[in-house]
């Protein structure tokens, strides 16, 4: 997973429970906290569409990417 990739958590839903969130990766690593061992963080920054902004540091293992995100050319 990458920065600016679409992802889904595929066990939740949006409030009204009519379909998955979907949410963009914005950070990926947990930077609230130096890392205990080397190598990448179990969580990473995403910003869910259904909740005006905010960022949350999810477990990598429980999301699914949906859309890679495509490097914009200079």
């Amino acid at each position: 997973m990458k920065v600016g990739d679409l992802v889904q958590m595929p066990c939740s839903t949006l409030r009204d429970g009519s379909v998955p969130s979907v949410g963009m990766v914005i950070d990926e690593t947990d930077s609230r906290k130096p890392l205990s061992r080397p190598g990448r963080s179990k969580r990473i920054g995403i910003m869910w569409a259904d909740d005006w902004g905010k960022v949350y540091y999810e477990p990598r293992d429980w999301l699914v990417v949906i859309s890679e995100a495509v490097p914009m050319e200079a």
